[in-house]
C-alpha cells in the first residue's frame, strides 16, 4: 500500500494533475484538486480498503479452518489476501488519472489557455472537491465492475488449470513478482544505499540464507521487522538527505539541486524535497494532525456507485473486463501455487469470494481491488498458519479505519518493507522455475518480457518513445500478453501442435477485440504524447489507425497454419518428432519420439 499510494498521491496526485504546466485554469486550482483528491483518499478509500481487506482475511481464515478439519491437519496455511497490486497499478494510470484529467477541466472555475484566468478561493475550492470526487467515483464505478467480471469467470478456473501449461499459469506470479515486487524495490535500494542496502542485506541473509538471531532460547528476532527498523532507523538519522543547492545545468537557464532530482520537488511551495519520503517530520506531523482519528471515515459508503451516472464509465466496461480477466488469472495462480505447497484450496469457490472483496470495497468507497495475494509458500515457510490471516485483517482493518494510514505513509521509508518483497518476488520466480519443466525455462523467461515492457511504458509517464513493440507489450499491465506468449512457446517447444493450433486461431479471434496487445495508436492532441487512455478495447478495421488488433489476427491465423502443416506429418519416426506429455517434469525435445498413445 506504501507503494501504491505514492503512485495515487505523489505521481498521480501531486506530480501530474498539479504539476506546473497545467496552467490553464485559476492559480492555485490544479494544486487544490490535487489536495482534494489526497483527501478522499485517505479518509474515503483506505477505510473502504480496510473493511475489504477483513472480510477477506477472515474468509480465507475460515476457509483454511475447514481444510484442516477436512484433512485432519495442524500445519495448514490460510491463503494471503492483500491488495491486487498489479491491477491497482494499472487502473491507476489507465482509469484514474484520466478521471482526475477529465474533472481538473470539466469543474473547473474557468479556463484560459492563453493566461491565468481568476476566481475566488471558494470557488476554486468547490471546483477542486467536484473534480476530486468525480474521479474517485469513476474509480469506484471501474472498481466494481471489474470485481463483478472476477466473479463472473469462477467457472473457468479449473478449466484453465487443466489445459495451460505450469509455466503459464505461473507467468502472472513470476511476472508481478520479478517486476513490482523484486526490480521495482531493487530501484529504490540502488537510490538510497545508506538506508536501504543493509536491511537489504538482512533481508537475503536472514530468509535465503536461514540466519536467525537469538533472543532468548528457542524465539527469534523477527528478520522482516529487524530490516524495517534498521532502515527507518538510518533514514530518519538523515541517511537520505540531500543538497538543496543550486546548480545550473543546459544552458545555463535553468537550475535544479541534486535534492530535486532524488527527492522531488514540494507541489506546494515548488522548493526541493531535502529529504525522501518516509522522513519527512513535517509532513508525517501535518499528516498525523490532519488523519489519525479524524476525518470523514466511511463518509463515501455507498456514494462511489453515482459513477454509474456518468457517461465515461460506459467506455470503462471493455476495459474492466480486461482488467478483471488479469486478476482472475492471478488468483487462479495463487491456488495452484497453494496446492504446491501442500494446501489444496476449491479454485471456483477462492475466485468468487476474490470478486466478491473487491465488490464489498468498492460499494465501501475503495477505488482498490482486493484478492489472493502472491506468497502463501513464504508464509508456510515461515510458520504461518491461521491465525496469522485473522490477525491481518484485524491489524489493517484498525490501521486503515483509525486515519494512522497517512502517518505511516510519512515516517516509513519505502524500502524499509520494500527489501521483504524483493525476497517475495525472489521466491516466486523460484518457485516457478522449480514447478516448470527444465524444458519450458525458455517460455518462462518471455512470457516475463511483457511486464518489463510494461514497466517501461509507465516509468515514462507517457512520454516515451515511439517504439511500438512496448506499446504491443505492454498493454493490459504485460499479464494476457505474458500468459499467451508463455503458453504458445510451450506446446511449440513440446510440439503439441494441435493445441498450437487451437490457441492461435482462439488469440486470432480475441485480437479482433484488442486482447492479447491492445494498443491503440492514439496521441493526445494537447500534449502530443502517448497516455495510459490508449489500452482501449475495440474492434477496429484495416483502414483505422487505431487498435492493431487485425494485424495481430492475421498473424495469429498464419502461425495457426504453419503449425497445423505440422500435423499430417508428426509420426513416430519421423522428422516431426511426436508430442510431448506437458506434465511430464523430465522429457527432453531432442530425446527420442515418445509415443503417448
Amino acid at each position: 500500500m506504501l507503494g501504491v499510494t505514492g503512485s495515487a498521491i505523489g505521481h498521480i496526485g501531486y506530480g501530474i494533475l498539479a504539476a506546473p504546466w497545467r496552467n490553464w485554469g485559476p492559480e492555485g486550482y490544479a494544486l487544490a484538486c490535487a489536495q482534494q483528491w489526497e483527501k478522499i483518499y485517505y479518509e474515503w478509500n483506505i477505510p473502504a480498503c480496510g473493511l475489504c481487506l477483513l472480510f477477506g482475511n477472515v474468509y480465507y481464515a475460515w476457509l483454511a479452518t475447514r481444510l484442516a478439519t477436512k484433512e485432519n491437519r495442524t500445519d495448514v496455511t490460510a491463503q494471503p489476501y492483500g491488495m491486487n497490486t498489479t491491477v491497482i497499478y494499472i487502473m491507476l494510470y489507465a482509469i484514474t488519472l484520466p478521471a482526475l484529467e477529465r474533472g481538473h477541466d470539466k469543474f473547473a472555475p474557468c479556463i484560459d489557455f492563453a493566461s491565468r484566468c481568476s476566481a475566488t478561493d471558494a470557488e476554486i475550492q468547490s471546483g477542486a472537491r467536484k473534480a476530486a470526487e468525480y474521479a474517485w467515483e469513476v474509480s469506484v464505478t471501474a472498481n466494481f465492475i471489474v470485481g463483478l467480471f472476477e466473479v463472473s469467470g469462477f467457472f473457468l478456473g479449473d478449466l484453465v488449470r487443466w489445459l495451460f501449461p505450469t509455466a503459464a499459469v505461473f507467468i502472472p506470479l513470476f511476472g508481478v513478482g520479478f517486476m513490482w515486487l523484486g526490480y521495482v524495490y531493487v530501484v529504490d535500494i540502488f537510490e538510497h544505499p545508506m538506508m536501504c542496502w543493509l536491511p537489504f542485506m538482512i533481508v537475503l541473509t536472514g530468509f535465503f540464507g536461514n540466519v536467525r538471531y537469538p533472543i532468548y532460547k528457542t524465539v527469534t528476532f523477527p528478520i522482516a521487522l529487524l530490516a524495517i527498523l534498521s532502515s527507518s532507523a538510518f533514514g530518519w538519522m538523515g541517511a537520505c538527505e540531500q543538497s538543496t543547492d543550486d546548480i545550473v545545468y543546459g544552458f545555463g537557464s535553468h537550475t535544479t539541486s541534486v535534492a530535486a532530482q532524488y527527492n522531488g520537488v514540494d507541489a506546494a511551495t515548488g522548493l526541493p524535497r531535502k529529504t525522501c519520503q518516509g522522513t519527512d517530520k513535517a509532513l508525517a506531523k501535518a499528516a498525523w494532525k490532519q488523519y489519525a482519528g479524524k476525518g470523514d471515515i466511511f463518509g463515501g459508503f455507498g456514494k462511489g456507485l453515482k459513477g454509474f451516472s456518468h457517461s465515461d464509465v460506459k467506455d470503462l466496461v471493455a476495459q474492466s473486463l480486461l482488467y478483471g480477466a488479469i486478476g482472475f488469472l492471478g488468483s487462479m495462480a495463487d491456488v495452484e501455487s497453494a496446492e504446491m505447497a501442500g494446501d489444496s484450496y476449491p479454485m471456483a469457490e477462492c475466485l468468487i469470494f476474490d470478486g466478491l472483496g473487491t465488490m464489498i470495497g468498492a460499494l465501501a468507497g475503495s477505488i482498490y481491488g482486493t484478492t489472493m495475494y502472491i506468497g502463501h509458500p513464504i508464509h508456510k515457510a515461515l510458520g504461518a498458519k491461521i491465525g496469522y490471516s485473522l490477525l491481518n485483517g484485524v491489524v489493517y482493518f484498525v490501521l486503515f479505519c483509525s486515519g494512522i494510514f497517512a502517518s505511516l505513509y510519512n515516517v516509513i521509508p519505502l524500502c524499509a518493507n520494500g527489501a521483504i518483497l524483493i525476497f517475495v518476488g525472489l521466491l516466486l520466480g523460484r518457485q516457478a522455475f522449480e514447478a516448470t519443466p527444465a524444458r519450458h525455462y525458455p517460455a518462462l523467461l518471455l512470457g516475463v518480457m511483457p511486464f518489463i515492457a510494461n514497466k517501461m511504458s509507465l516509468e515514462s509517464q507517457g512520454n516515451h518513445s515511439y517504439d511500438m513493440g512496448i506499446q504491443m507489450m505492454s498493454a493490459a499491465g504485460g499479464t494476457m500478453c505474458g500468459i499467451f506468449l508463455c503458453c504458445i512457446a510451450c506446446f511449440a517447444i513440446d510440439r503439441s501442435f494441435y493445441k498450437c493450433v487451437v490457441v492461435s486461431f482462439f488469440m486470432c479471434f480475441l485480437s479482433l477485440f484488442g486482447f492479447f496487445a491492445s494498443h491503440n495508436d492514439l496521441i493526445d492532441p494537447s500534449t502530443g504524447v502517448r497516455g495510459p487512455r490508449h489500452e482501449k478495447l475495440g474492434i477496429y478495421d484495416s483502414s483505422s489507425d487505431l487498435n492493431q488488433g487485425w494485424r495481430w489476427a492475421i498473424s495469429w491465423a498464419m502461425v495457426g497454419v504453419y503449425f497445423a502443416v505440422h500435423i499430417p506429418f508428426q509420426k513416430k519416426g519421423s522428422h516431426v518428432k511426436m508430442p510431448i506429455d506437458m506434465r511430464d517434469m523430465k522429457a527432453d525435445p531432442y530425446d527420442s519420439d515418445t509415443d503417448l498413445s
